[in-house]
């Protein structure tokens, strides 16, 4: 039997960023001509739900030694395993579960239909969420987190759900999801930003730990000015393209607004952390809506 503390680990946040980037791809996959059953656009939301649990209780349980020393975290773990360690056995084995559940469904998807992207989506997926944290490889502690999870939130996420609604994935949604890639790699460096002394004090590699906090304020505004201008690329034949430079400002604003007002210490960095998450999140509804828009 579960014990029910072990929902404690769940990030409701990181839950609903996973919904939103999964409706992403599904409505841009409907805006460029694809469909599918309710039913099996509610399984391809399981396969993302349970690859974003499994990283939740994977991570959290390989990390206890760096969660002792970090501060709180505004968008992190919760450091449940530092005071009860009791229950690390069990979060490991919710996180092999989550991951199975994720893969089995996706070659159940698969053979109903779907391509056989969406199983190697999937299969990629879990495999950067274990390697991210998992020794002997810690991609986090190698300076090569940032790209595990632009990958992972920018690119696999909304792939399900096109490869789900569409039957493959295609050149359409490799353009599409090119600025999203970039925006994963906003978030990563935004939730470095509070951990910089404890990271280096447990000599945990990461990009703002290389470059500083302050270079890292401007990297998050250069990417996120970049992913904008992408947008503007994009042809006119990808759905709803003409409100998405627009929807993009949002956090081309708070990075400039990080960057111009924002100190380095640790106290104004938790602060551009909440700002510019927040930034990506009201970026993600803004796509969503705009693409609901463009079936209209």
């Amino acid at each position: 039997m579960v014990d029910l503390r072990l929902l404690k680990v769940i990030r409701p946040h990181i839950v609903a960023g996973g919904l939103l980037g999964y409706l992403a791809g599904v409505l841009f996959s409907m805006n460029m001509g694809g469909g599918g059953s309710w039913a099996m656009l509610a399984a391809g939301y399981l396969v993302v739900l349970f690859m974003d649990l499994s990283t939740h209780y994977n991570n959290d349980y390989y990390d206890v030694e760096i969660d002792r020393m970090a501060p709180s975290k505004p968008f992190g773990s919760v450091n449940m395993f530092i005071e009860r360690p009791e229950l690390r056995g069990s979060a490991l084995l919710m996180a092999a579960g989550a991951s199975a559940l994720s893969l089995i469904i996706a070659l159940a998807l698969t053979t109903m239909g779907s391509s056989w992207h969406l199983l190697a989506v999937a299969a990629l997926f879990n495999t950067l969420g274990w390697l991210y944290s998992a020794p002997p490889v810690r991609l986090h502690s190698r300076r090569l987190g940032e790209a595990t999870i632009a990958v992972g939130t920018g690119f696999c996420i909304p792939a399900v759900g096109y490869a789900v609604s569409k039957g493959g994935l295609d050149g359409a949604f490799t353009l599409f999801s090119a600025p999203l890639v970039l925006y994963g790699f906003v978030l990563s460096l935004c939730l470095q930003m509070p951990d910089l002394e404890s990271d280096q004090a447990l000599c945990k590699l990461t990009l703002v730990g290389l470059i500083g906090r302050r270079r890292s304020y401007y990297l998050v505004l250069l990417s996120s000015v970049a992913a904008s201008l992408l947008y503007l690329t994009l042809p006119p034949s990808t759905g709803a393209v003409e409100a998405m430079p627009v929807v993009s400002l949002a956090p081309v604003v708070s990075g400039l607004l990080g960057a111009l007002l924002l100190g380095d210490n640790q106290v104004h960095a938790r602060l551009f952390t909440r700002i510019n998450v927040s930034a990506l999140f009201l970026l993600l509804v803004g796509l969503d809506l705009v693409l609901l828009l463009g079936l209209m």
